[in-house]
């Protein structure tokens, strides 16, 4: 399980709850993974037997709240402590790890062993490891992709190394590494650093990760990787971090330390590009063959806004300027993206039942339209925003116009991905898209298309109370037969959400009753009844994001206390590290899906700075 994370646009790396590396992703943040999950392991040999980290007692946690991640291990019968502080430089594609072995008791010789089994490019074939003699470190490259390992320490004792079509791990038990100097194909590598212990003291080792497009790049970065410059980053890291968090606090530590957590979950999952990925967990990728490592417009545009909201608007303007590069020329946003502005996998047809169809989910359109409008009510940044407006809200605007048959959007999947229709999820979207485009459109100068998107959503708030309701509460969707779906569905709160209703209209306190009754689950709300998804028990889980719609209905309805009760539901469901998964065990709380999910710490930020904006 993933714990915590650290990054800066260009390298995200990711530690399990052994504590050790087990994402890497560089160049682009959800896209290769140089790692593909394998962890990096950590061993010590004590002169006699070496020592697994599997086996030590691990701790994991944000240093000081902050993008820097503490490890600390506990090997007792040997009486040591070994803490790593690991951060990635601000700028560049490097992460330091400085490493304190403190000895209550132990004296003599110790040796710390990493072991890697890298696959460049997500994939093991035609790799090739190598000491580089230049900077003293064991690389790993293919093609355009260069990854180098560096072990030091403050008593200058010359790193060991191994590349290697062997185990390592086989390699570490007599205590040293063969020194081999290169191996291709699906090679692994180990690095060793010798210490000296004392009793009642500590020793520190040193130990860097660095990628580059070329090996010119990558020597660079490591020969400037020394002890003094490393403990001297870090201080710089932290300070910069530290003031980077510094827009927001809360009387409660613990929700201040969630929401600091939360925001750096965002930042981390954030390309330099804009992009913003769903989550970095790789391990589904060996269960499904594919993952959450992608794009997607609808979690994107909720990550941006909750960026927005928490005073990052320049952070959401990097993410809008990503979207304005990869919009259709027609004007919406297919299933999902890589970070590299190209079409991801997907599973939507573009034939459905003989007949030919957009493969999309239109609120993912409606709702970066959406958010780009609600920056632009927050900031009124119109110079900023010209160019976006200009290549991707109006034609969306445009798009939303047309994509509709009988004043309502035309069918197309639910904000799930199962199932196809007219969902009320994306009728409410499409009404806010419509709205605050509008408003856009209006502040650049398009008075006449301002007005008609107001016509056309004025009409579409028309029909959905007409059609989308059973005369008591919202219907989750017209089938694609256009029969009423009367399954409840958390994602019914979304009319109140995006302005279509008040909070207060009758229908939607009736829709709200109908959530809170049918879909609590142990204190959180599951996605809609009867749901199968990674489902372990008779009762589904509840969900992270749905728990949080139903929170932001209570406040906006000033139900305080029933919001905080579901806000503290949410927060005690977070990792020791902070980490908030997709959906948890409704009896064990374990996660069952992805963590974290960069959509439940998004809808934490929202959720916060709405209850907090209350007082």
């Amino acid at each position: 399980m993933r714990l915590a994370s650290i990054g800066n646009g260009k390298m995200l790396v990711n530690f399990d709850d052994h504590g050790r590396i087990i994402d890497l992703y560089y160049p682009y943040i959800g896209m290769e993974n140089q790692t593909s999950g394998i962890p990096v392991r950590v061993v010590l040999w004590d002169g006699k037997n070496v020592y697994f980290d599997e086996s030590w007692k691990t701790e994991v946690s944000y240093e000081d709240g902050t993008n820097l991640v503490e490890v600390r291990w506990t090997i007792d019968n040997l009486g040591l402590e070994i803490t790593s502080y690991n951060f990635v430089d601000v700028n560049e594609p490097v992460m330091n790890s400085i490493i304190k072995v403190l000895s209550r008791g132990m004296e003599g010789k110790i040796k710390l062993f990493f072991i890697h089994d890298l696959n460049i490019y997500s994939n093991p074939f035609g790799d090739t490891a190598l000491l580089d003699p230049v900077t003293w470190s064991i690389i790993h490259y293919k093609s355009k992709r260069y990854v180098g390992i560096k072990l030091m320490s403050t008593e200058m004792n010359n790193m060991e190394f191994s590349a290697t079509k062997s185990d390592p791990l086989d390699d570490v038990k007599d205590g040293r590494l063969d020194g081999s100097p290169i191996s291709h194909g699906d090679v692994k590598s180990a690095v060793g650093i010798e210490l000296n212990l004392r009793s009642k003291s500590f020793v520190k080792a040193y130990y860097v990760i660095g990628a580059g497009r070329n090996l010119e790049e990558l020597r660079r970065l490591l020969t400037e990787a020394n002890p003094a410059k490393i403990e001297s980053n870090f201080v710089s890291v932290f300070q910069f971090w530290k003031s980077w968090l510094s827009k927001g606090s809360w009387t409660s530590d613990h929700e201040s330390w969630l929401y600091n957590v939360s925001l750096l979950t965002v930042k981390n999952h954030m390309d330099i590009n804009g992009s913003i990925i769903a989550s970095s967990d790789f391990s589904f990728v060996n269960i499904y063959g594919d993952s959450y490592q992608y794009f997607w417009p609808r979690d994107g545009a909720i990550a941006a806004h909750s960026l927005d909201v928490a005073g990052y608007g320049e952070l959401a303007m990097r993410h809008f300027n990503f979207v304005k590069e990869i919009a259709s020329p027609e004007g919406y946003l297919h299933h999902k993206y890589n970070p590299n502005r190209t079409l991801a996998s997907s599973w939507h047809p573009w034939l459905y039942n003989g007949k030919r169809i957009l493969p999309i989910q239109e609120d993912e359109t409606a709702l970066e339209v959406w958010a780009i409008g609600s920056h632009y009510r927050r900031y009124k940044d119109l110079d900023e925003l010209t160019e976006i407006y200009r290549k991707f809200v109006k034609p969306a605007l445009q798009f939303m116009m047309r994509y509709t048959e009988d004043g309502l959007p035309k069918p197309s999947f639910d904000l799930w991905e199962e199932r196809y229709g007219i969902h009320i999820y994306t009728v409410s979207t499409v009404y806010g898209g419509l709205t605050m485009g509008a408003e856009l459109a209006k502040g650049m100068g398009d008075e006449s298309l301002s007005e008609d998107a107001l016509e056309v959503a004025k009409t579409m708030k028309e029909q959905a109370l007409s059609r989308l309701t059973n005369g008591r509460r919202f219907l989750r969707r017209l089938d694609e037969n256009y029969q009423p779906d009367p399954v409840v569905d958390a994602s019914m709160y979304a009319p109140y959400f995006f302005g279509m209703v008040e909070p207060i209209h009758p229908i939607m306190v009736s829709t709200m009753e109908a959530i809170e009754q049918r879909l609590m689950v142990n204190g959180g709300i599951a996605r809609y009844e009867n749901d199968m998804y990674q489902r372990r028990k008779a009762q589904p889980n509840p969900w992270i994001i749905t728990t949080l719609w139903v929170a932001q209905y209570m406040i906006d309805t000033s139900r305080l206390d029933k919001a905080k009760d579901l806000l503290n539901w949410v927060m005690k469901r977070a990792t020791p590290s902070g980490f908030l998964p997709e959906q948890v065990d409704p009896e064990t709380w374990e996660p069952t899906s992805v963590i974290p999910l960069v959509w439940s710490h998004a809808e934490l930020i929202i959720t916060l700075n709405k209850y907090h904006s209350k007082y």
